[in-house]
């Protein structure tokens, strides 16, 4: 899958824009390269799906605000976890983030959908994470709400030890929670309160 970059439309850079998210929908992108503009930063706002591009693709600039959360999600000396800790992770790390994605992509716990904020963000921004070496990923067994998957992603710290692995499964029996998703994980992902 190719990437898009968010390129100032006034001077094709960049080098110097970064983005943030608005709570109407919309994203702010700023080129901050005021020699380009006049001695002006330059300020521009696309809604959500502009920023994203075409169902199932994701800017790279919509994936870049999910990078640091994500590798909070995964402890230096963890084995593999399988993707859907990750995401659980995601959920109590950044509640507001997490649920923004689905709110703009969907989430299959809510509506079964092919394109979703799990395949076209949250994975996405894993795989960015992979190619820019912070990460190192292994195909494994799909395990409780995953299941419908059959083989899913388990990431992990370079270095992890051996191939060892946490299924989702066995990460849920560890905190005394049910495998499927629950109440609670579908208010999460509406961003409500459980």
């Amino acid at each position: 899958m190719i990437m898009a970059i968010q390129t100032c439309p006034r001077c094709f850079s960049a080098d110097d824009v970064s983005m943030q998210r608005l709570p109407d929908g919309l994203v702010r992108y700023t080129c901050a390269d005021a020699r380009q503009h006049d001695g002006h930063v330059y300020v521009w706002e696309l809604s959500a799906r502009q920023a994203t591009g075409t169902a199932g693709t994701a800017a790279e600039g919509v994936t870049d605000e999910l990078l640091d959360p994500l590798m909070r999600c995964i402890g230096a000396h963890e084995p593999f976890l399988e993707y859907g800790i990750v995401e659980y992770r995601l959920s109590k790390v950044r509640p507001d983030l997490y649920a923004a994605h689905i709110r703009e992509q969907g989430h299959v716990m809510l509506e079964p959908s092919s394109v979703t904020a799990t395949n076209s963000r949250f994975s996405l921004a894993l795989v960015r994470l992979r190619s820019e070496g912070q990460l190192v990923s292994i195909t494994g067994p799909a395990t409780g709400a995953w299941s419908y998957n059959g083989q899913v992603s388990y990431w992990a710290r370079p270095g992890a030890p051996g191939r060892k692995s946490l299924t989702w499964e066995d990460f849920c029996l560890s905190e005394g929670r049910e495998p499927m998703w629950t109440a609670a994980d579908r208010a999460t992902a509406r961003g409500e309160a459980a």
